[in-house]
């Protein structure tokens, strides 16, 4: 059974090279493009695996990031931001993050964790 990826980002342009890359990889992936699009998959399915931006409006991805380990705690959520700070990656890490990537992205490194994460 292929894994399953949520990508959230309000980065129309992010949202389709990483659904790109995943599917790929072999992972189903389905995307959003804030936090409440996000939610509704989340309450319509598991995910193996998540990645979110922190930096969204109206609400950013550290309180989805929160939301999803309520609903879905078996969920690995992967973070990723262009503003890292120690401060947000200690926050996100003790709400439950596996791991924080900063933008850009290095396409090798992305592949890699969600393949550990989701055990593939």
């Amino acid at each position: 059974m292929n894994k399953s990826v949520l990508v959230v980002d309000d980065e129309e342009n992010l949202l389709v090279l990483l659904e790109r890359i995943l599917s790929k990889e072999g992972f189903v992936v389905k995307t959003a493009s804030n936090a409440y699009q996000a939610l509704d998959l989340v309450d319509q399915g598991s995910f193996d695996l998540a990645i979110l931006d922190i930096k969204m409006f109206p609400v950013d991805g550290v309180v989805l990031l929160g939301e999803i380990k309520k609903r879905s705690p078996a969920t690995h959520v992967v973070m990723i931001t262009a503003y890292p700070t120690i401060d947000t990656r200690n926050e996100c890490l003790k709400i439950g993050a596996s791991t924080y990537l900063t933008k850009p992205i290095d396409i090798q490194e992305l592949k890699s964790v969600v393949q550990n994460l989701a055990g593939v």
